[in-house]
């Protein structure tokens, strides 16, 4: 059993992991989002915090009793991972999953963007700049880098270093993939993939 955070708990990809967790391990998760109102957990089974990272209370009690950090956020990426970061540092945890947008190695198809090069899109420099500090943390890090979701229910994917080999995968897919990494906390690490349908 893994004590496992989950912030950003009500994105699409934090609820699908939470579920996958509920129904395959006995993991005690901490779901952490600005608003709560939709999450609801068996407080056997795990407990709910509401706030924002950047504000240091409930990101310290979210952190308290916690081995695993996934991170599913998507606002003021670049302070929020630096304080996510710095306050883990501080309890000497260090496996961290992130998941983080397509595009930023230039991996998206030329037909889904102009040039097919969304590197400059001024959208993806947030989660840039908190990929660059995860991988300069030191920490036992994993970061995903999904295609583009759709509503497939397969799951069936491919974890590559380089380019797409498909420009979709299902939220199941993804959900599946990062389950894994939380439940192995070996498996993938200081890695940065991205992961795509077969």
């Amino acid at each position: 059993m893994a004590n496992v955070l989950i912030i950003g708990a009500t994105s699409v990809v934090g609820q699908r992991v939470t579920e996958r967790l509920l129904q395959n391990t006995d993991d005690y998760l901490t779901l952490m989002a600005r608003n709560t109102n939709m999450l609801s957990i068996d407080s056997n089974r795990g407990r709910l915090v509401h706030g924002d990272v950047l504000d240091d209370k409930p990101l310290n009690q979210a952190l308290d009793g916690n081995e695993v950090v996934l991170v599913t956020a998507d606002s003021n990426l670049g302070l929020s991972v630096q304080r996510i970061i710095d306050a883990m540092k501080k309890r000497q945890m260090n496996r961290l999953i992130f998941v983080t947008s397509m595009g930023l190695y230039n991996e998206i198809p030329v037909t889904d963007g102009a040039s097919g090069n969304l590197t400059q899109d001024a959208l993806l420099q947030p989660y840039q700049t908190a990929v660059n500090m995860i991988e300069n943390s030191n920490f036992n890090y994993t970061i995903i880098r999904p295609a583009e979701f759709d509503q497939g229910q397969d799951i069936n994917y491919d974890l590559v270093n380089g380019a797409l080999t498909s420009d979709t995968v299902s939220i199941d897919s993804v959900a599946d993939c990062v389950a894994k990494l939380v439940i192995d906390k070996h498996l993938d690490s200081k890695k940065n993939l991205a992961i795509c349908r077969k």
